[in-house]
C-alpha cells in the first residue's frame, strides 16, 4: 500500500516537473524572441538615424562662350592654361579665364552669349572672368576684368535674369539691363567710369559704393577712394554731312569737306574723330581741343568715312560720342552733279556788338556762321544772333547741300560799341 502510494506520488511529481520544464522553455523562447525583435528594431532605427542625410547635388553652371564680331589691327588671345599669345580671328571662341590684348591702333568687339557687347579699345588687356548660365534658374552671368586700357560696354535687355560685371584693379561695376558706358584704367592706376545709358552700381576695393545714373561719371583712385559723382555734358547732334551722304567732287584731293554739329550747352571744347572704320582705332583726325562747332577737312581721298563728336566741359569731362555718322566721297575728274544750294541772307543790322543773321537755304542743307553750326528749320530758314568784337568785322555764312556742294556769302559790318 505504501509502495503504491509512493508510485502515485512519484507520478504526480514527474508530471509537475514536466509542466515546470515546459513553462520555463516557453518563457525562455518568448524572451529570446523579444530580445531578437528588440535587437532588430534597434539596429533598424539606429542604422536609419546614423545614415548621413541625402544631399541633392546642385548642378554646376553651364559654361558658355563669347566671340569676336569685329577685329581691327593686332589683337591677340591667350587661352586659359596656356602661355602663348595667338592672333585673334572671328573663329576664336572665348571662355572663362581667357585673356584678350589689343595693340596700338587696334581694337576688338566681343559679343557674349547673352548679348552683352564689349568694345575693347587700343592698348588694352582684358580677362574674361565669367560667361555661364545656371541650368536651374537660367541666371546668366557675364564678367570681365580690365587690367589696363579701356572698354566700351553695352548690356542687353533681359527677359531672362542675368548680370554684366566689369572690374578693374580698384573697382567692380555691375551694369543694369539695357545700359551702356565706358570704363578705363589710367596709367596712374585710377579707374574712370562713365555711364551713358541705364545705371550701374560700383564698389571700390575699399568697400565704398556709388550708384551711377545715365550721363554721370565717377573716378576711383589707385587706393580705392571714390571721388565725387559728376554730370557729363550732353551729346552733340551731327549735322553735316548727313548720315550716309554721297559727296562727289571733281577732284577730291583739292576739295574741302565740312563737318558740322550742334552746340552742346556747357561745352567748352569738342573731341572730333574721323576714321575709315567705325571702330575709330586709328583716326586720321583726332582732336580733343576743338572749340568751334564745325571743322573743315581738306583733301580727303575717295572712299567711305566715319566721324563722331563728343562734348567736353570746363572740368575736362568728356561726354558720350553718341551715334557716329557715315559718308562717302567719290570723284575722278567727273563734274559734280547739281549746283550749290540756294543761300539768301537779309541785310545785317548790328545792335551794339550783336548781329542778327537771318536767311534761307535749301531743305536738308547745313549752315555755319563764322564756322559755328546753326539750327536750320525744315523749310531751310535760319535765324541766329552772333556776338562780334569791336571794329570792322566780316561775317561768313556757308551752306552745304546734301550733295556736298557749298554756297558762301560774306557780309561786312562795323561794330562801334
Amino acid at each position: 500500500m505504501a509502495a503504491e502510494n509512493d508510485k502515485k506520488g512519484s507520478s504526480k511529481d514527474e508530471l509537475l516537473d514536466w509542466f515546470t520544464v515546459s513553462y520555463r522553455s516557453i518563457y525562455a523562447v518568448a524572451a529570446t524572441i523579444v530580445l531578437v525583435a528588440g535587437a532588430g528594431a534597434w539596429w533598424f532605427f539606429a542604422s536609419r538615424t546614423s545614415r548621413p542625410p541625402t544631399v541633392e547635388e546642385t548642378p554646376a553652371p553651364t559654361q558658355t562662350s563669347a566671340r569676336f564680331v569685329n577685329i581691327e589691327g593686332s589683337v591677340q588671345v591667350k587661352f586659359s592654361g596656356t602661355l602663348q599669345w595667338v592672333s585673334a580671328d572671328r573663329g576664336v571662341v572665348l571662355n572663362k579665364s581667357d585673356l584678350v590684348r589689343t595693340g596700338s591702333g587696334s581694337s576688338a568687339e566681343v559679343r557674349f552669349f547673352d548679348g552683352t557687347v564689349f568694345q575693347i579699345r587700343p592698348d588694352s588687356l582684358v580677362t574674361i572672368e565669367e560667361t555661364s548660365e545656371d541650368p536651374r534658374s537660367r541666371q546668366r552671368r557675364v564678367a570681365a576684368r580690365i587690367q589696363s586700357g579701356e572698354v566700351n560696354f553695352q548690356a542687353p535687355s533681359r527677359s531672362i535674369p542675368g548680370t554684366t560685371t566689369i572690374s578693374t584693379p580698384t573697382v567692380r561695376t555691375e551694369a543694369s539691363a539695357e545700359s551702356a558706358g565706358n570704363i578705363a584704367v589710367q596709367e596712374s592706376g585710377d579707374s574712370g567710369i562713365r555711364m551713358f545709358k541705364g545705371n550701374a552700381r560700383a564698389e571700390s576695393k575699399t568697400g565704398e559704393a556709388v550708384t551711377l545714373e545715365a550721363n554721370t561719371a565717377v573716378r576711383v583712385d589707385a587706393a580705392g577712394k571714390v571721388g565725387p559723382k559728376v554730370v557729363l555734358p550732353g551729346v552733340a547732334g551731327l549735322l553735316a554731312p548727313p548720315h550716309q551722304a554721297d559727296i562727289s567732287y571733281p577732284d577730291p584731293s583739292r576739295a574741302t569737306t565740312l563737318l558740322a554739329w550742334r552746340a552742346v550747352p556747357g561745352a567748352v571744347a569738342y573731341h572730333v574723330r574721323l576714321d575709315f572704320s567705325s571702330a575709330f582705332a586709328r583716326p586720321m583726325v583726332d582732336r580733343s581741343d576743338w572749340k568751334p562747332t564745325s571743322m573743315e577737312v581738306r583733301g580727303l581721298e575717295a572712299g567711305t568715312y566715319f566721324w563722331e563728336v563728343a562734348a567736353i566741359d570746363k572740368d575736362g569731362q568728356t561726354g558720350n560720342f553718341g551715334e557716329f555718322s557715315r559718308f562717302t566721297i567719290s570723284g575722278g575728274g567727273a563734274a559734280s552733279p547739281g549746283a550749290p544750294p540756294l543761300l539768301k541772307v537779309e541785310p545785317l543790322s548790328p545792335q551794339r556788338n550783336i548781329v542778327q543773321v537771318k536767311g534761307m537755304t535749301e531743305r536738308g542743307a547745313t549752315v555755319t556762321i563764322n564756322g559755328q553750326a546753326v539750327d536750320v528749320r525744315e523749310d531751310g530758314a535760319f535765324n541766329e544772333f552772333v556776338t562780334l568784337g569791336k571794329g570792322e568785322q566780316t561775317v561768313v555764312i556757308r551752306s552745304t547741300g546734301s550733295s556736298g556742294k557749298v554756297a558762301e556769302l560774306r557780309r561786312s559790318v562795323r561794330i562801334t560799341d
